[in-house]
Parts: C-alpha cells; structure tokens; sequence
C-alpha cells in the first residue's frame, strides 16, 4: 500500500517488489510497474551510468569504514594531530573527533609525569639520577607534556572536541609531505570563524610558552588576547629553576668525585645558564615587566601566527593578571 523507491527504467518507472541474494552472488530482482496513484518520494535512474556510481559509492563506503577503524587503531597518534585534522577526519570518516584526542593524551601525560618526577628526584642523589638514560638534557621539555596533557584533557571534557599537540605539529607536516593528508578545503563563505577558533587553540596551547618571547611580542599578545606576560612569566621562571636546582649540585658532585667527558661538562654548563637566566628573568618580572628568554627562538615558529597581521583577533579571555 506503500511503495517505497521508484526506479526509472528506461521511460517507464517500475517498484521493486522483491530482492533475492543469488546463491552464486548478485541479487535478484522483482519489478511491478509504478501506480500512478502513489506519490514519488525518491526516485533512482536504472542505467549504466548509475549502476558505476552506485559502485563506486559502495566501494567509498567500504573504504571510509576501514579508513575508521584504522584511525581509531592509530588513535593514540592520530589525536595529536591539529584539531582541524581529526575535525575533518571525523566528519570523512564518521567517527567522534573527541575521542582520538582522548586515546593520545595517554603516552604524553606519563612522559611528562616521569620528566617531572625524575627532574626532581634527580636532586636527592645519584641513585636517583637518570643520567644511564640521557635523557636530563631533555626532561625540562619532555616536562611541558604534562601541563598540556591536563590541558587538553580539560577542553576534550569541558567541550567535547578535540585538540592537538605540538608533538602532532612535524606529524602534520610529514603527512602534508607524503600526501596522505591533503590541503584543507576552501570554505564556500568566510572563513574567520574556523580560522579565529585555530588561533584560539594555538594560543590555548603556547600560552604559558609565549612569555620566552620578545618583550614587544609579548606586550603585541597582552593587547590582542589578554595575555599576560608577567603571570605566566614567573610561572614558567621558577618550573625551570626548580630543574637546575635540584640537579646542578648532583651533576657537580659527580663530575668532581667521578670525572666526565665533554658532555657532562657542556650539561651542566647549560644547566647553570638555564638557572641564571631564569633569576635574570624574575629579577625583570618583579618590576612588572615582561622577561624574555632565549627559549622563545624556538617558541617562535609555533608562534608566528599569532603575530601576524589578523591573527591576533578578539581576546580570548580577560587577562588574568598584569
């Protein structure tokens, strides 16, 4: 009493009545001519052309589908990847965005736990150094994970969408390179909206980074996105100096007791220069001006956007503290 889609066939439109899978494949179908006293609600062309399409169309479907899997598989990498990214992967492939950037928040947190637990335990004594590893050249940037992890893990929450990590920033660029990620679309209409809420997201992201910067950068910040230059430049001042430390006077001791090579000797010449930049820098801080450091070289880059003409748009928040 109630057909459903109407196949033109030729010049005359027919419903199908009966659909049989054939025991060797293919489908058998059964046709009854339309009756013109039911309304067309869909209307499917029966040609040679179409039937390609509708080929094509399933094979589409078919590959999106293991294209989903494979990106939830991959999603503890996956989710780094810019929000953008994992936006229009999730709107390609049918999957919830959000949930890539949950299964990668995983692997950074515990990286940035271990950075800050063994920066500090690496001040209590050599049988706590980490020095077989290598890795104390490395902890003070390995540590930032950590704080972007909680981050990310809040606006995923708060917001159910999904964020990026500057670990996904060269995955990006090496997936651009090969191809297997392809230039956004153009938008039909304007752009700003989806261009301020990237912006957004990448001052979320470097915000506590952007004090390493130029004093003039930092005060071109504080007037377009209530940044503030002071508040988080005490903050990340005194992160890096808890650092050094605790490990400058385990790394002296062991050069003086046990010797070193080379390396040992340029490690904790960083070092100290890393704790006298950072008493330099809140020695600035107390007069209530912003500190630069040498580190905003290579916050820079990640910055750059934020900086250029337009992109510091309406501020994100009010500031929170001069």
């Amino acid at each position: 009493m109630h057909p459903g889609t109407a196949v033109r066939w030729e010049d005359e439109l027919w419903e199908v009545v009966v659909a049989e899978r054939g025991p060797e494949g293919g489908v058998r179908y059964e046709l009854a001519r339309w009756d013109d006293q039911h309304a067309i609600r869909v209307l499917l062309p029966y040609d040679e052309t179409s039937e390609v399409e509708r080929e094509a169309d399933a094979r589409d479907v078919g590959r999106r589908h293991v294209a989903g899997w494979t990106a939830l598989l991959l999603s503890p990498v996956v989710g780094l990847l810019p929000g953008r990214v994992q936006d229009r992967l999730g709107l390609e492939l049918g999957i919830r965005a959000s949930r890539l950037t949950l299964a990668s928040i995983f692997v950074p947190f515990a990286a940035g736990t271990y950075a800050v637990v063994m920066s500090l335990a690496a001040g209590f004594g050599a049988g706590l150094q980490v020095a077989c590893l290598g890795l104390e050249p490395l902890l003070p940037l390995v540590s930032f994970f950590l704080p972007e992890s909680l981050l990310r893990l809040g606006v995923v929450l708060a917001q159910d969408r999904p964020v990026g990590s500057l670990l996904g920033v060269p995955l990006y660029l090496l997936a651009r390179v090969t191809g297997l990620v392809g230039p956004e679309p153009s938008p039909p209409g304007p752009a700003e909206p989806a261009t301020a809420r990237r912006l957004d997201d990448r001052f979320l992201m470097l915000e506590p980074l952007l004090s390493f910067l130029p004093e003039a950068e930092q005060e071109e910040l504080r007037r377009s996105r209530g940044f503030s230059p002071v508040t988080w430049g005490k903050r990340t001042a005194w992160f890096l100096l808890v650092y050094p430390g605790f490990t400058a006077p385990a790394q002296a001791a062991r050069l003086a007791l046990q010797g070193g090579d080379v390396l040992d000797v340029l490690l904790l010449a960083a070092t100290l220069l890393l704790a006298a930049e950072q008493v330099r820098r809140l020695r600035v801080l107390s007069a209530n001006r912003p500190a630069p450091s040498l580190l905003g070289l290579l916050v820079r880059p990640f910055a750059r956007p934020l900086l250029a003409p337009g992109g510091g748009g309406a501020p994100a928040r009010p500031p929170a503290g001069s």
